[in-house]
């Protein structure tokens, strides 16, 4: 289903998952790549953010203008709100966010798919990295083959999903880790997140750090991000316009 979007260029998706036979509404925003062949990239947003919210709205576009398809979805939520302790709350007891944001990643590969995608890279920031990381070490079949990953500030503190590194090693997909010297918790467990992704049978772990004081939402380093992630993408999966 189409809705109007603020952007001429995107277009404003309202997508279904299935969760234990639950359906569920959740919008997406897409760009369609020109790029050949058709690669999509799926996006996750980070807390108290959205579909179009920081980071994920400039990496979207700049992929797009190299020809990814991509598509960025909007997160699933706990009941009690957006805070970290309402994920904390979450884990400990229904455990609805991230299997509903598995169940938007398989329905936004399949919309993918259908608009003629062959692979697809995930990308999440902050949150959404955590929720990407949950749903590859399931290791479900999904519509296409997932590629790549691509973790932005992704964190280590909690409990269960919320802590990377207890899906990490078990995620064999290639990942690039990208995170600011300046964001404390995510440069201090760094070396944490590469040791338990080398723990279990994934081959290729590029982590790189931006130098500086870059905070967790990349502010006033979105070039260098936006070359990082441009620069590994196009090596892994590349496409011609």
């Amino acid at each position: 289903m189409l809705l109007q979007s603020d952007n001429a260029s995107d277009v404003k998706l309202k997508l279904e998952s299935t969760t234990e036979g639950r359906k569920r509404e959740f919008e997406g925003l897409l760009l369609e790549g020109m790029g050949s062949p058709s690669i999509g990239v799926v996006m996750l947003h980070g807390r108290n953010g959205s579909p179009d919210g920081a980071v994920v709205s400039n990496l979207r576009r700049s992929l797009n203008e190299i020809g990814y398809t991509t598509l960025s979805l909007q997160n699933p939520l706990p009941q009690g709100g957006d805070e970290f302790a309402d994920y904390m709350n979450d884990v400990r007891q229904e455990n609805y966010v991230f299997r509903e944001a598995s169940a938007r990643i398989r329905a936004a590969i399949s919309e993918v798919k259908n608009r003629g995608a062959t692979a697809i890279v995930l990308l999440g920031f902050s949150m959404g990295a955590r929720m990407h990381s949950a749903f590859l070490s399931l290791g479900e079949p999904t519509a296409l083959p997932i590629v790549g990953f691509i973790a932005l500030s992704i964190g280590t503190n909690g409990i269960q999903q919320l802590d990377s590194t207890t899906t990490l090693n078990q995620v064999r997909v290639p990942v690039l880790d990208v995170y600011g010297e300046g964001d404390a918790d995510v440069a201090k467990s760094a070396s944490a997140r590469k040791s338990a992704y080398e723990a279990g049978q994934g081959k290729a772990y590029t982590q790189v750090m931006i130098s500086g004081s870059v905070p967790h939402n990349f502010a006033g380093a979105e070039e260098q991000l936006d070359s990082k992630v441009r620069g590994w993408i196009m090596a892994l999966v590349p496409v011609t316009k």
